[in-house]
């Protein structure tokens, strides 16, 4: 119990890495007038660097142990963030947002397989907790801009920074290691391609609500991304409560489950841009919850019942192909959102909900 606790701590405090630029984003743009439409690029390039390390951090922890994989991760994302609050212009603050990606690559998949190795019985459990922290640490992040207000930006995401290497250090005594199946060749199984094809829209979607709502909500309600960041920082509450609820699923059909979520995930896409910014807050609550049990449903179907390989790299399959196509949405979302914002939720509603259709081939 404890080492999963020190993994639940790690994780939160990643997460809360991805999230912390985000209240900061259209300040980082202004100061270098980048328009409105490129600012979805900053989490672009994260996420070009985390796809880059996913199959890389599988191979990595069949060679030397996911522990030490996991934790080289966790050391470059924050070492990445404690540099980026040195940055002058915009395309000093992607590079390192690459480099940042590059880490949290390596942590994701490692970190798991070790969690899931103590009790693969309670897989979707353990997933379902796994995400939920995430959850903790992204609602942290995006609400880093009541720190961001009163510190400014850089000293604030430099102590981002710090609580990683904090995190680094008390895994590296905590948590022991374990051994994975050593694979001679790398495999991709057809249906964990499928199953990250399809589950590519729900993921996508959630990485540009994270990253890109707190300066939709500012445009569309004149208000300062700083302040307005604690409100749709609900989404994250709902990631909370949807990890936590996912053990609901364990022993039900997960393909119809995940389909079901997505549905419901795509229809709050919507509500984001009526009545209010407090109506807001709670159509983010709802997507939370349901987008985070869509996601743990379909982690723990690829670690249990399409897992012909080992944990890790089963893992780092969904993630890569999630990645890779599921990045796009930002950038698309903030081009839209310099044409018409409430058309950009629409698009936020169709990338979710067509690709899911693919499940029925598994």
């Amino acid at each position: 119990m404890r080492q999963e606790l020190s993994i639940y701590f790690s994780r939160i405090i990643y997460a809360a890495q991805w999230y912390i630029l985000a209240p900061a984003t259209l300040a980082i743009a202004e100061s270098d007038k980048i328009s409105q439409g490129l600012i979805g690029f900053l989490p672009f390039a994260f996420i070009i660097g985390a796809a880059t390390t996913q199959i890389p951090a599988a191979y990595l922890s069949s060679k030397i142990g996911p522990k030490k994989t996991f934790l080289i991760g966790l050391f470059i994302l924050s070492l990445s963030d404690i540099v980026v609050s040195f940055t002058n212009t915009f395309l000093e603050a992607f590079s390192l947002r690459i480099l940042a990606g590059l880490g949290a690559g390596l942590y994701f998949s490692p970190a798991a397989a070790v969690l899931v190795s103590s009790n693969k019985e309670r897989s979707a459990t353990l997933m379902g907790l796994y995400n939920a922290a995430f959850s903790i640490g992204g609602l942290i992040g995006l609400s880093w801009g009541i720190l961001d207000a009163i510190l400014g930006w850089r000293i604030a995401t430099f102590i981002g920074g710090l609580l990683g290497l904090i995190a680094f250090s008390e895994n590296l005594f905590l948590v022991k290691d374990v051994k994975l199946i050593t694979q001679s060749k790398l495999v991709f199984d057809k249906k964990l391609v499928i199953l990250g094809i399809a589950t590519s829209g729900i993921w996508g979607s959630s990485y540009a609500v994270g990253t890109l709502i707190p300066s939709f909500a500012s445009e569309l309600y004149k208000i300062s991304p700083y302040k307005v960041s604690p409100l749709v920082s609900l989404y994250f509450l709902g990631n909370i409560i949807g990890g936590s609820i996912t053990y609901l699923f364990e022993k039900r059909n997960k393909f119809r489950a995940i389909i079901f979520m997505s549905i419901l995930t795509a229809l709050t896409y919507p509500l984001y841009g009526i009545i209010g910014i407090y109506f807001m807050a709670i159509a983010a609550l709802l997507n939370g919850i349901f987008i985070n049990v869509a996601t743990s449903i379909y982690y723990a179907l690829a670690v249990d019942e399409l897992n012909s390989i080992n944990e890790s790299l089963s893992l780092s399959i969904i993630n890569l192909i999630n990645m890779v196509i599921g990045v796009w949405v930002s950038p698309l979302f903030s081009f839209t959102m310099a044409i018409n914002l409430k058309l950009s939720l629409y698009i936020l509603l169709a990338v979710t909900i067509i690709p899911v259709v693919l499940i029925k081939k598994l």
